[in-house]
């Protein structure tokens, strides 16, 4: 009989058919891992005769986890798979539940998203300290989720605290879980921790989830933080059949809390499992397969892999240095313009380091008329009036969510001021109670005004009476109830005039996707849209409208474009200054390089602008170390329009010594129209300008020989020079970054 695995190739093949006990499979960038994943997932149902309830497999995305799970479906010829197939949020998510109880979780509790934890933060900050800075909420719950990644506690964090900050960070941490357990909610951190609290507490429940996972496949392993890494060995610790397939190579997410040692040391913590390699990629040329391979070569912390592919050579790597980042945002949609008639705008991503640098590419793409779409930008389920009915749903889900209260007690107006909430809140702290309790005791002892107490008791009985017809309605017939119950609708067109009608329009595509939550769900419920809503990802709809992606790359993970631009190559953006203070955060940018270059399947750009905006000063950077990691055969050094051309990095080039295409691009920008136009007069030389580089004086450049200045531009640091150099062409320097010799005047070079 033919075999399920039969279409695979052997290394695939090898993978799938794994017996018992555990495995590591290194899947290559675009080597096939989904599909090995679905194939072993259908040979251990249909071959092995495993009962499908007994499989739990886990990934990082929803689009992943539905890819996956549709693929699996197809494979076993069903329409609903009755394993687990989701990822590790949602299986946390799921478990606690059923025994959240057991960690001190009531039903119904909250799952507060980002927006709904900096809210908890700014009004810590504001109470307690009088700050009211969203920056600084931000950098306070970055080293929270740190913190609850290395599962440290607000106590464990206060002893190690020697500066002012660190303890302000300490004092909000506990303040924060105080106020997370008045509300009864939890944060994305804490459905991780409090699963591995729960397993390793509760025996029997333990017991009961690791015995029911007979096989766990695990997706991404390279990008597990510790307590994911704790949930793994928890639920295999019964049957031990734990399949991971990683990438050493593309773990990117450290300051997430990402730890790459699960990888690198799986062998250690399974001595007896089997290590084996996908390295055939499927999805890039193999130009762009080499350069990638090159570059992440001079990483040490990897187990080790060489990709190949049957794919065509394909074209070399266009690279391309503008005069400043507007030229280089003008250089990728002219490319993006000549690629358009064989290449949708849809299979075509623009990367960047930092989500700062879309904004050249957004205007220049608007100019142009190019159409794109912004992957990170406010999304859907970020939208004002979408949170606003969330939030009311929320509150009617559970009665402590106070991020949910405070969000929408005067939304629409109430006449329920500062002075109202800081009675609210007063009251909450004194009874230790939530502030929707708060609200009817400060009513009821007469602590507010009569309009305000009136107001105040008639929206808190409203949520009540939505609270009851809940359960009897749909979610949303539920939704639409709010709505009328505190005329929504009118409320926007009386805020946002001229907006009203588009933001109602996002409300009633809210409605829309309750609808088809209901019709998806096998039991719809209040909670369940919730947590569909709050699980959902930026990247999960990348692809999906019209126009060219704009990305960072740490979005770009698990994608793939046809064409991929990689902009913005220059030291201190790309490797990022921030990033690059030890070895090991080089690598970590490194391979974030690495996963950008192998998004692209026939087509990848490299760029980079000798100057930036930063803060509104016109700063230069050195072109980034890894253009110099990529060999020269693998290049084509392009032209800017005339005008944007500038020089190569001043020490060594973008590739190996005395390889590349210097001298074609010195033809082509003659082609271009570069004529006598850039030559002094003969025999003329300007006037000494202090600084030694005057107009018509001859130079020796360390790796382009000698040349001629044409012409100057600024003075000090930001001084540039047009140099026409014998053997390659006409060039841009800056002098303050460029060991750059004058010579005595001679003749016309």
């Amino acid at each position: 009989m033919r075999s399920i695995v039969d279409d695979l190739n052997p290394a695939q093949r090898d993978a799938a058919l794994h017996d018992r006990g555990a495995a590591l499979v290194l899947a290559g960038a675009g080597s096939g891992k989904t599909r090995v994943l679905t194939h072993r997932i259908a040979h251990l149902v249909l071959e092995r005769g495993v009962d499908p309830s007994g499989i739990v497999a886990v990934t990082f995305t929803n689009k992943a986890a539905r890819e996956m799970k549709e693929r699996v479906e197809r494979l076993l010829s069903t329409d609903r798979f009755p394993g687990w197939i989701g990822t590790f949020h949602a299986l946390c998510l799921s478990i606690l539940r059923r025994e959240g109880h057991r960690v001190s979780l009531a039903p119904g509790f909250a799952l507060y998203d980002s927006a709904d934890q900096i809210a908890v933060v700014r009004e810590i900050l504001r109470r307690e300290f009088r700050e009211e800075d969203v920056l600084r909420a931000r950098a306070i719950l970055s080293a929270i989720s740190g913190a609850k990644n290395s599962l440290e506690t607000p106590s464990e964090m206060a002893s190690r605290a020697h500066s002012p900050d660190d303890r302000t960070r300490a004092r909000v941490y506990a303040l924060y879980e105080d106020a997370l357990r008045v509300a009864n909610a939890v944060d994305f951190d804490d459905l991780l921790l409090r699963t591995v609290d729960l397993l390793r507490d509760h025996p029997e429940p333990a017991g009961r989830l690791a015995s029911g996972c007979e096989h766990l496949l695990v997706d991404e392993f390279q990008d597990t933080n510790r307590p994911q890494y704790l949930l793994m060995r928890s639920l295999s610790r019964i049957h031990g059949n734990v399949f991971a397939v990683g990438d050493e190579d593309q773990s990117i997410y450290r300051f997430r809390g990402a730890e790459i040692r699960n990888i690198l040391e799986f062998e250690a913590d399974y001595p007896a499992a089997r290590v084996l390699k996908l390295e055939q990629n499927y999805r890039s040329t193999g130009t762009i397969l080499d350069a990638a391979g090159r570059l992440i070569a001079h990483n040490r912390s990897r187990k080790g892999k060489v990709l190949w592919t049957q794919n065509d050579r394909g074209e070399r790597i266009e690279v391309c240095a503008t005069e400043d980042d507007r030229m280089e945002a003008a250089w990728v949609a002219r490319r993006i313009r000549d690629l358009s008639p064989d290449i949708p705008h849809e299979r075509i991503a623009v990367l960047y380091r930092t989500n700062a640098q879309s904004r050249q590419f957004e205007e220049i793409f608007r100019r142009d008329r190019i159409p794109y779409g912004v992957v990170g930008s406010v999304q859907f389920y970020e939208r004002k009036e979408v949170r606003d009915v969330l939030a009311y749903l929320k509150l009617l889900a559970n009665r402590c969510d106070d991020v949910s209260f405070r969000r929408i007690v005067n939304t629409p107006p109430r006449g329920l001021g500062d002075g109202t909430m800081r009675a609210i809140a007063d009251a909450a702290r004194e009874r230790g109670c939530p502030l929707t309790d708060a609200a009817l005791g400060v009513v009821e002892t007469a602590r507010v005004p009569g309009k305000q107490a009136r107001e105040l008791r008639g929206f808190v009985e409203a949520l009540d009476e939505l609270r009851r017809d809940a359960s009897l309605r749909s979610v949303a017939d539920t939704l639409r109830s709010i709505l009328r119950a505190f005329d929504y609708q009118d409320y926007l067109e009386k805020a946002y005039p001229g907006q009203g009608a588009d933001r109602m329009d996002n409300v009633r595509a809210l409605v829309s996707a309750a609808v088809e939550y209901e019709g998806e769900s096998e039991e719809p419920s209040v909670e369940g849209f919730l947590e569909r809503s709050a699980l959902v990802s930026d990247a999960d709809d990348v692809g999906r409208g019209p126009g060219v992606t704009l990305m960072t790359i740490h979005c770009a993970k698990g994608l793939e474009f046809a064409a991929v631009f990689l902009t913005g190559l220059e030291e201190n953006l790309f490797p990022h200054a921030r990033a690059s203070r030890t070895p090991e955060d080089v690598e970590e940018e490194r391979r974030l390089c690495y996963v950008a270059m192998t998004r692209a399947q026939s087509r990848l750009f490299l760029s980079r602008a000798l100057t930036r905006l930063v803060q509104g000063v016109r700063m230069p950077n050195p072109p980034s170390r890894f253009l110099a990691e990529v060999p020269g055969d693998l290049i084509e050094e392009v032209l800017g329009s005339p005008g944007d051309l500038v020089a190569e990095r001043s020490m060594g080039g973008w590739g190996d010594p005395g390889r590349g295409s210097s001298a074609a691009r010195a033809a082509a920008w003659t082609r271009k129209g570069a004529t006598e136009r850039e030559r002094p007069p003969p025999g003329a030389i300007g006037r000494d300008p202090g600084d030694g580089y005057a107009v018509g004086a001859s130079v020796l450049h360390p790796q382009f020989g000698t040349g001629r200045i044409l012409d100057r531009e600024g003075s000090g640091k930001t001084l540039k020079l047009t140099i026409r150099f014998v053997r390659h062409g006409s060039k841009k320097i800056l002098p303050a970054y460029t060991d750059l010799q004058v010579e005595t005047v001679g003749t016309e070079q």
